[in-house]
């Protein structure tokens, strides 16, 4: 009995292992354009999260790199499902905005004025060219008050600004629900005035789009009036 039970746990074992190396070689992009192992291994690495977080914060102190390849894994799965979706919301973190930013808060999140300070301005504009409503939010409570929110709580398709791990952190929480995420990384953390990449931010609003094929990457994805060159 005990032998059958070694066996079984070393098969089990064993099979781990290869499930989180396969995972890392497609969140490496060699399966590139492929949902149904995208999804797999994004699976993988949620069901194994917290011991993979162990390992990270033992071998390199930081879980960043982690958090990176589950979001680019998730973005990649979710990718054909979002393109589907019909309602789309934007939610970004009031990190973007400037220090001296004069926007006030409402249950809505926070109003954006355009006033030129911060990214908001541009990112306003390209989001509301694209058919989507930003929301501006200040932690992730008020991301749960969004969604249950009358205006928001048809979108089945929410597009997350952030870091890595608050975009791993809010695909996770939503994973059970019909709701379809996808994440636009922050190029750096911090309280304030921090930035996205605004090409590729527009590429992938585009990429996005129903009419688009699955094939199409932002760096063969050219934009034919992107608003950030229109200003």
């Amino acid at each position: 009995m005990y032998t059958i039970i070694g066996k079984m746990l070393t098969f089990l074992l064993a099979l781990s292992v290869v499930s989180i190396f396969f995972a890392f070689y497609v969140s490496r992009g060699n399966l590139k354009n492929h949902s149904f192992s995208a999804n797999v291994a994004a699976k993988t690495l949620d069901f194994f999260y917290k011991p993979m977080l162990a390992a990270y914060m033992f071998l390199f102190k930081s879980p960043d790199k982690l958090h990176e390849r589950m979001s680019v894994l998730k973005n990649e799965a979710h990718r054909d499902k979002f393109q589907k979706t019909e309602k789309r919301i934007i939610i970004a973190p009031h990190c973007i905005r400037h220090m001296e930013c004069p926007a006030r808060t409402t249950r809505h999140g926070i109003q954006c004025t355009s006033c030129g300070k911060c990214d908001y301005a541009e990112i306003k504009k390209i989001a509301e060219k694209n058919g989507y409503i930003l929301y501006i939010v200040t932690g992730s409570s008020f991301v749960r008050h969004i969604l249950s929110s009358e205006e928001a709580k048809t979108a089945d398709g929410v597009l997350a600004i952030g870091c890595y791990y608050e975009l791993n952190k809010g695909a996770r929480e939503l994973r059970k629900s019909r709701t379809v995420t996808y994440g636009i990384p922050l190029l750096s953390t911090g309280c304030y005035n921090m930035k996205i990449d605004m090409i590729l931010f527009e590429k992938e609003l585009r990429r996005l789009h129903p009419d688009v094929s699955a094939g199409s990457y932002p760096e063969d994805f050219l934009a034919e009036d992107p608003v950030h060159l229109s200003n």
